[in-house]
């Protein structure tokens, strides 16, 4: 395996993703997600946790659902974590508010969901979703709390980005946004696990132009250069090698060293097949964001 990629994968192996549940609070006209039932317990992810620090130094969790803020323990669990050392990343829509419940701001770093103005963002979240999620942002900015915007680009709303920033910066001050363009039918259609399309009329993919564009120009997810897996617990108890994997590495009940050299094994196999590229690698080679290779 690549020296710059091996490199890259011992700093992955610092940062898990944990997605406790599929339910949410919204239904966004371009969800892809199945809100399928399973949801993990607190002490699941506190264990499995444990368990991974004994074999790996571990320094970020990232968690995301659905919507983790609907989950009775999450405060207590963020918490628990903050208090071992870790940073903790929330991907969240920002529209429940349990802040006051979490003692450590300053080892949470909030990731809320806006995809453009407010006319547009309550079109796909719904009516008045935009406010709350801006009161969120705010909120958490006065309580200490690291701020980030996550938005979906489509045909529609990739025009409206540059007024977006400049709206955003008023209300809220100075704050990162990352730009994930929306999936590709491809994806959508050829999922093997979720083939959910959503809305298409006004959420329209965005053009080649426009996501040449959108990476020569912003900070966009998933990066160019890929190298965006990581262990990954889902709320099946399956292990994944990246945040939306299609082909478990393992379940919740393996080895850690058993999870990293599966992972390790499926970056070897990308670096074998793609070895004209000079990218991070893919823990899915088959199945790149829905691009079949």
């Amino acid at each position: 395996m690549k020296t710059h990629i091996q490199n890259h994968l011992s700093q992955v192996l610092q940062h898990l993703y944990v997605n406790p549940l599929e339910r949410c609070n919204l239904r966004c006209k371009i969800c892809y997600t199945r809100k399928t039932s399973p949801i993990l317990t607190e002490l699941e992810i506190v264990d499995f946790v444990n368990k991974y620090q004994k074999t790996q130094s571990l320094k970020i969790i990232t968690f995301c659902g659905g919507e983790v803020f609907t989950l009775k323990y999450f405060p207590a669990l963020i918490n628990y974590l903050t208090d071992l050392g870790l940073f903790i990343q929330i991907i969240t829509n920002g529209t429940i508010d349990h802040l006051k419940d979490l003692k450590n701001p300053n080892a949470v770093n909030l990731i809320v969901s806006i995809d453009g103005p407010e006319s547009y963002h309550d079109q796909n979240r719904g009516e008045g979703t935009f406010q709350k999620s801006i009161a969120f942002l705010n909120h958490a900015k006065k309580m200490g709390f690291h701020t980030e915007i996550f938005s979906i680009v489509t045909k529609q709303n990739f025009e409206m980005i540059n007024d977006f920033e400049k709206y955003i910066n008023n209300i809220v001050g100075n704050i990162q946004i990352t730009y994930h363009p929306r999936k590709p039918l491809t994806y959508l259609t050829q999922h093997p696990i979720s083939n959910i399309v959503g809305r298409t009329e006004n959420f329209n993919y965005p053009t080649e132009q426009q996501l040449t564009k959108l990476y020569q120009t912003k900070t966009v997810f998933p990066p160019k250069n890929l190298g965006c897996y990581q262990i990954a617990l889902m709320s099946d108890g399956k292990i994944y090698g990246c945040c939306e994997g299609t082909l478990p590495i393992g379940t919740i009940k393996d080895s850690i060293p058993k999870l990293i050299d599966r992972l390790t094994q499926r970056l070897k196999n990308w670096d074998k097949n793609n070895a004209k590229l000079s990218c991070l690698g893919c823990s899915q080679p088959d199945f790149v964001c829905g691009l079949k290779l």
